[in-house]
């Protein structure tokens, strides 16, 4: 099969990853970027108790490696319709908000919570499984649907704000994650369900055991933790942020609208750099990229060039990222532990974003800007990218039982014997 035959052949599965990921918990990136300055404005929160609600990442630790884990044994079907039918009732209870910050910090919770179960560790399960050869441009294609869906949706989320208040603005989201969560509901292929059919009878502390015992492993996991401190800067504090250096609200729209674009970019340059180029050198440079868009950010350059740069630079990092996890996971283990593997590294950048979340708010609370932890999240960044050249020293392939081997006949990338592939 072609490389870009394979994307004709994968079409539904591919188009159900997009769908699902373009309304899922990702979204949030984008949707709280507009509506964080609204929140502000509205009920005179101090920005630096808000920008502790980056600490409910937190919770991504406790529920998606559990998630990840039932994905493996279940299919992606019967957990993503959690945050399906979860995440618009979530939005529907930040329009109801009285202006108490701890509901905000309750609805945000229930949020994050039911919707790790639409992040890329549950619904890129699909596309790994069906794809080899575009594997990379096909992860990039499903993983770019949330920044799509920020690109075309903030200026219109910003306009029925002006409109029509922020309220409205909350139904509108949540009318527009009920609608796209359901067709790709309809979309994922009968035989997602029977993904682990053959392998439900196996102890876990085996799986994790084998994981655990993976250089490779840990290598991802240095680097997730020192690249991710920044996050908390691109979710709930990127709009608050750029009004520092851009008071003008539609300028700042259009700042978070270049953000996701170059989410999508990077996601799609790096898919295809992941299928030609050695991957370790792809993910080093992909990861350490936010480094050089802190620095921009805390420096004096405040002129608007500057800006679209160093946010380019941000959502570029980001889109890339979840593209080289998703690619090296499916690369390096066994697709019966994809979504156990993925989940875990992904609730690591839940913890250090969180991590990113104290000590941003600690640090607002001492000087009230943002320079001190770009620049200290900037510095981690550079860090955990060079910690991913690592990968290249070690083997091809990983011995053990559910680690990708290269036993005759069968490369890194073949499908597990032991698992149906799915049927478009």
């Amino acid at each position: 099969m072609t490389y870009l035959g394979e994307l004709r052949t994968h079409w539904r599965p591919l188009a159900a990853a997009t769908a699902g990921l373009s309304v899922g918990l990702s979204l949030s990136a984008y949707t709280n970027a507009a509506m964080g300055p609204q929140l502000l404005a509205a009920f005179g929160w101090d920005r630096a108790d808000f920008a502790l609600t980056g600490t409910i990442a937190l919770l991504t630790f406790v529920f998606l490696p559990l998630c990840g884990r039932l994905t493996d044994l279940f299919g992606v079907r019967r957990i993503a319709i959690v945050g399906v039918v979860g995440l618009p009732l979530c939005w529907i209870g930040y329009a109801l908000m009285s202006g108490s910050l701890w509901q905000y910090f309750a609805i945000t919770a229930a949020t994050v919570s039911l919707g790790v179960t639409t992040t890329p560790a549950i619904y890129s399960r699909i596309v790994a499984a069906c794809f080899s050869q575009a594997r990379g441009l096909a992860l990039a294609v499903a993983i770019s649907g949330p920044p799509l869906l920020g690109a075309i949706g903030v200026p219109v989320v910003d306009a029925i704000n002006r409109a029509y208040g922020w309220r409205a603005g909350c139904v509108a989201i949540a009318v527009t994650i009920a609608a796209i969560g359901a067709l790709a509901m309809a979309l994922i292929p009968a035989t997602d369900a029977n993904a682990r059919s053959g392998a439900r009878e196996r102890r876990a502390a085996t799986d994790y055991r084998a994981i655990a015992g993976s250089g490779v492993f840990w290598i991802l996991m240095t680097g997730v933790l020192l690249c991710n401190l920044y996050h908390s800067v691109t979710t709930s504090q990127l709009g608050i942020m750029l009004r520092d250096s851009m008071p003008d609200g539609q300028t700042v729209a259009v700042l978070v609208s270049t953000f996701a674009v170059a989410v999508i970019a990077g996601r799609f340059i790096c898919g295809v750099a992941l299928d030609r180029l050695p991957p370790h050198l792809v993910a080093a440079v992909a990861m350490a990229l936010p480094g050089l868009g802190c620095v921009l950010l805390a420096s004096s350059l405040d002129g608007f060039p500057a800006l679209v740069l160093a946010v380019c630079c941000l959502g570029a990092a980001w889109g890339a990222e979840g593209d080289v996890i998703a690619y090296l996971v499916a690369r390096r283990f066994d697709m019966s532990v994809y979504s156990t593997v993925l989940s875990i590294l992904s609730a690591a950048i839940g913890v250090s974003s969180a991590l990113g979340a104290l000590v941003l708010s600690r640090m607002l609370h001492a000087t009230d800007s943002f320079d001190g932890f770009l620049v200290l999240s900037g510095i981690a960044a550079f860090l955990g990218g060079a910690a991913l050249l690592l990968l290249g020293r070690q083997p091809a392939a990983v011995a053990g039982r559910l680690i990708r081997s290269e036993a005759p006949g069968r490369t890194p990338d073949a499908p597990d014997p032991g698992v149906p592939e799915p049927r478009p």
